[in-house]
């Protein structure tokens, strides 16, 4: 009899923790749900954020002040809907998502040295400073190239105010003595900064010296 009351007492428990699992399983199935359309959309966000991005700096390099300043704007409007998105999911920060921060700081950089507009600081941007600075990190690449075409024109002078801008900024960035867990990707973007300094350094050099 006790071994019948015992078999009873753990079939019971078993049938309470099922149900408990069901239930709790239930509940949270609409929430994950609602994570994953989330995550979908802000994947397709992100994209298009990286898209505009991309088209912002490569029309700001062609002098296409208009459509650089539309493209950038786009950026910002689709960056909103992102941030709105992960304040309800935190979580889903990551991956293209960080990508998307940082080619907009970049692009607000680019667009900034161009136009002569007002710099887009990562507070004005709503985005981490971690992935701003990343991407000012990325916009020195950007600026060899603008180097590089002042240096085809012949204006030495301007490449030079240029490049001397890269080297205080790589500087700056170079100052960061921070564990690479702060600033994700840092430390590899600023040694290949290094190599693309002493590039640029060169170039101007060989075209001052085709001049004289």
């Amino acid at each position: 009899m006790k071994g019948d009351r015992v078999k009873n007492l753990n079939k019971c428990h078993i049938t309470m923790l099922a149900e408990e699992i069901k239930e709790y399983l239930n509940s949270v199935n609409q929430s994950l749900q609602e994570r994953f359309e989330n995550r979908e959309k802000l994947l397709l966000l992100a994209r298009e954020v990286i898209r505009y991005c991309g088209e912002t700096i490569s029309l700001s390099h062609r002098g296409k002040k208009e459509e650089a300043l539309k493209k950038y704007e786009m950026a910002l409007e689709k960056v909103e809907q992102v941030r709105n998105i992960i304040k309800n999911f935190p979580e889903l920060l990551y991956g293209d998502v960080g990508v998307a921060f940082q080619e907009l700081a970049e692009a607000s950089v680019i667009i900034s040295l161009y136009f002569n507009v007002k710099l887009k600081l990562a507070n004005d941007l709503g985005i981490p400073d971690t992935y701003y600075i990343t991407g000012i990190a990325d916009a020195i690449g950007e600026m060899r190239r603008r180097v590089l075409e002042l240096l085809k024109k012949n204006n030495i002078e301007e490449a030079e105010k240029t490049y001397e801008l890269m080297e205080e900024l790589y500087e700056l960035l170079w100052g960061f003595e921070y564990p690479k867990s702060l600033v994700p990707g840092l430390r590899q973007k600023i040694d290949n900064l290094r190599r693309l300094l002493e590039e640029t350094n060169h170039d101007i050099f060989l075209a001052k010296l085709g001049k004289s």
